[in-house]
């Protein structure tokens, strides 16, 4: 949707602008510049910036006082931004009005503490031994009554306090060896190498690749390397390598600099002199002295003191520059020089970033626009921000699951007391959340304001689950487990549960579905590293990223730009990419930020990541990676990160409602490769198989031809039908008149083929509808499977179809849950099941 907004945009701004360009004349959709004879988009006249060379487009006498709408906030010099931008913490008026304490004034609710820096966190997290306040603000952790530990330890059993860093580090540092209770296990295998301390391990051919990755640096130590780098490698000071490609690319990847030194100089034109291997001022060009070395500086054609700018402007096209010895040829802003002499526009919108959304190439300029539901940022008009809502960050902690405000400083908890709290997504529209448990084996869900009222969703065969993705479209949860090496998918409820794959996975963690177009992305950081592609329904399958790949944890789709982003841990970088794999970028390399990220999300101009060792999330500027920004400090083990926000789950349509797309069992979206796709595809939950006609499912027993009578084929089914009419029909409408008083016998056959056709017809039409009948029940009286995996029993019900819950023996149910009531599939609306978001709280707009 957006992406054609985009298109269209761009289609017709570049029209409009290009149409008129060089004629006295403008269309009825432009606007005609006064002093120069040229045309703009009417919609660019009066947006606050000059766009006619004249700045005609902003005359004062053409653009009267803007009035603001209901839903706008009047600056202090008449301007209009967004309500969703006041208080939001970033001046967006000049004189900073919207951001006026007295409008501002945020306190903490009396279940909040107040830190010393404003931010609210829950009341609950007062003297915890976690610093939530973050940074350099202890305040939450400061005169607690009985407490002996600081900030940055953790309790023993006996009391005694040890740093946070001894956990689960393989030896007893509490006496009774309390830190080392429910550690994951440590056991490594034959391919991996067991870091000091037998806690981590490693794939073994990390050891000695000039990146620390055990936490004692252990790995890249002199007795374990022979520190030899690979042939495409660069190795630096410290021994450590580096891509040879990062040498001399004017930034320093070596602690020491040195991939930086004895590079070619790039010398300033205007100022300075190339010698071939140096510099020098241009003061000292063709002053006598050979202060090159090489006598560049002396040349002896004569062009000392002659001007070559005043012969034809030098040969330049635009600007010819003249120096002590030579000269050189210039472009205007928006141009470039080609062949040393001639100039050609730039096309700025090939620069990533340039532009937030959608960016217009001029002749010697560009244009940003943004497409629906942002507006420009009054102090950047390149950047486009939402117009409504508010965003926060979820995120889950292992042990609860917190959000974040973006627009205020507040944190607060959504679930607590959560075991392993690991993968988590939302569903906007109806303010629910869920989230997977590693440690319970459980995928959860509960209204995003009353995370107490958690559900079961899904409890068998849930084991290490690191990847959820949440359709929000056709209302159905996809996910990945490390152990079973599967990517499965099931409704809101977990019914209708669907193995999409099992094959050549070998560590699938991240996942992320676009259901307006019907695609599902996914990382493996298996020994193949790759991040691949399907269509939700499980067809197409492909890989498009399997180069320079190595640890892929995180996964996050830009939907505006189309554009898929992730984080390789082991390289300790974020990329960007298009759908398809090309157009990859590096977006942020750092080791100091990016020792061990996990999850990744996207909103705005902004990228935010967690990383377990830092302990932290960080956002910074997702085209050029700058700007990076601790927001959330000291948090053990943060896990998934998730913008919380309307534009994340933008609205589409459901193509599987009404009749859930006449699919006896599970409609799924289906990828749109063409314009003529399918919108949705039928399948059929484990146990279950697709017939011939698409649509039904029936278990693999009833679709045995030994089992009882054969399933037909809807041909067989359409000709029985018809023949089971046929002998129904009254006497009248099977046969045709013997004799009928004609006054000739040429008429009377013309009247006989007439009655027959008529009964063929009538026939036909009565087969059709015996045979929509014949479908609608049987959809209703199709054998159900009641799915207590692994075997599957067959059982029949006399309502009509429904799946039976599952019982859910590993998970702790709510005592509050209700039972679940399942729709029939066909006659209710696949929305039905949805629990409404409850609006006992003013902090989800």
């Amino acid at each position: 949707m957006w992406f054609r907004t985009v298109c269209v945009t761009v289609c017709l701004l570049a029209g409009a602008w290009s149409a008129t360009a060089q004629t006295s004349t403008c269309s009825i959709t432009a606007f005609k510049c006064k002093g120069v004879e040229n045309c703009i988009p009417k919609s660019w006249q009066c947006d606050g910036t000059p766009d006619c060379q004249d700045a005609s487009d902003e005359d004062p006498t053409i653009c009267p006082e803007k009035k603001c709408k209901e839903t706008e906030f009047r600056c202090g010099d008449g301007k209009c931004i967004p309500h969703r931008w006041q208080c939001d913490s970033e001046p967006d008026c000049e004189d900073g009005s919207d951001e006026d304490p007295k409008h501002c004034d945020a306190t903490c609710t009396s279940e909040q503490f107040t830190c010393a820096s404003g931010m609210c966190i829950s009341k609950r997290w007062h003297c915890d031994g976690d610093n939530d306040c973050g940074g350099d603000d202890h305040s939450d952790e400061t005169n607690c009554p009985n407490s002996t530990c600081t900030y940055s330890q953790v309790a023993c059993a006996d009391e005694s306090c040890i740093d946070r860093s001894l956990i689960c580090n393989g030896k007893d540092d509490c006496i009774g060896g309390s830190d080392e209770h429910d550690c994951p296990n440590t056991t490594c295998s034959a391919d991996e190498y067991p870091c000091a301390g037998g806690f981590q391990c490693i794939r073994r051919e990390w050891l000695c690749d000039g990146d620390t990755d055990c936490p004692e640096g252990d790995d890249e130590r002199d007795e374990t390397c022979t520190h030899q780098c690979p042939d495409d490698s660069f190795m630096c000071g410290d021994k450590s390598c580096i891509a040879s490609k990062l040498k001399c690319n004017g930034f320093s990847e070596c602690s020491d600099e040195s991939d930086e030194v004895n590079c070619a100089p790039a010398c300033k034109e205007e100022s300075e002199f190339n010698c071939g291997n140096h510099c020098i001022p241009m003061e000292l060009v063709c002053n006598g002295n050979d202060d090159c070395g090489n006598a560049a500086d002396e040349p002896i054609d004569n062009t000392c003191g002659r001007n070559e700018c005043e012969d034809r402007n030098g040969g330049c096209a635009q600007i010819c520059v003249d120096t002590r010895a030579g000269h050189y040829c210039k472009c205007k802003a928006g141009f470039m020089l080609v062949n040393g002499t001639q100039c050609e526009d730039i096309d700025e919108c090939m620069e990533p970033g340039i532009c937030s959304q959608v960016c217009v190439n001029l002749k010697g300029g560009f244009k940003c626009e943004c497409v629906d539901g942002y507006a420009r940022d009054p102090h950047n008009h390149h950047r486009c921000k939402a117009m409504e809502g508010h965003a926060s960050l979820l995120f889950a902690h292992f042990t609860d699951i917190r959000k974040i405000s973006l627009d205020h400083q507040e944190i607060t908890a959504i679930v607590n007391e959560t075991q392993g709290a690991t993968a988590l997504d939302f569903v906007f529209k109806t303010g629910m959340i869920f989230w997977t448990d590693v440690r319970e084996k459980c995928i959860y869900k509960a209204p995003i304001d009353e995370g107490s009222k958690k559900v079961v969703v899904i409890s068998d065969d849930v084991t290490t689950v690191d990847g959820l993705a949440v359709d929000w479209l056709y209302n159905h949860i996809y996910w990945t487990n490390t152990d079973t090496d599967t990517i499965e998918v099931a409704d809101f409820n977990g019914d209708m549960r669907k193995t999409l794959f099992q094959h050549h996975l070998d560590e699938p963690r991240a996942i992320a579905v676009y259901p307006s177009e019907g695609w599902m992305f996914w990382t493996d950081w298996g020994q193949q590293a790759k991040i691949e592609s399907a269509g939700m329904d499980g067809k197409f399958r492909q890989v498009i990223v399997s180069k320079d790949i190595r640890w892929p944890n995180s996964l996050s789709i830009d939907l505006v730009l189309r554009k898929i982003y992730w984080s390789d841990s082991k390289y300790h970088t974020i990329y960007s990419c298009d759908f398809d794999g090309s157009n990859r970028r590096v977006i942020l390399h750092s080791t100091d930020y990016l020792p061990h990220p996990f999850s990744i999300t996207v909103f705005e101009d902004t990228m935010y990541w967690s990383d377990w060792r830092n302990e932290a999330i960080f956002r910074a500027n997702k085209f050029t990676g700058q700007d990076v920004i601790s927001i959330a400090h000291s948090h053990a083990t943060p896990m998934t990160v998730h913008v919380y926000h309307s534009y994340r789950q933008p609205n589409g349509t459901n193509h599987c409602t009404p009749l859930n797309g006449l699919c006896t069992h599970l409609c799924l979206p289906a990828p749109q490769r063409t314009a003529q796709a399918s919108k949705i595809s039928c399948a059929c939950p484990d146990g279950l198989m697709l017939m011939s006609d698409g649509l039904t499912c029936e278990s693999e027993d009833d679709s045995d031809p030994t089992s009882g009578e054969p399933i037909l084929e809807s041909s067989q089914i359409t000709n029985r039908l018809a023949d089971e009419v046929s002998s129904t029909m009254a006497p009248e409408m099977k046969q045709v008149p013997a004799q009928v008083e004609s006054p000739s016998e040429g008429e009377d056959g013309n009247v006989a083929v007439a009655a027959i056709l008529a009964a063929l017809g009538v026939l036909c039409i009565a087969s059709a509808m015996a045979y929509m009948i014949y479908r609608y029940f049987r959809k209703r009286s199709v054998h159900s499977m009641n799915f207590d995996n692994p075997v599957y029993k067959k059982t029949t019900t006399e309502d009509g179809f429904y799946l039976a819950g599952q019982q859910r023996t590993n998970c702790q149910r709510a005592s509050a849950e209700p039972q679940y009531q399942h729709r029939q599939y066909g006659v209710m609306s696949p929305e039905d099941s949805l629990e409404p978001l409850t609006h006992g709280s003013n902090n989800f707009v």
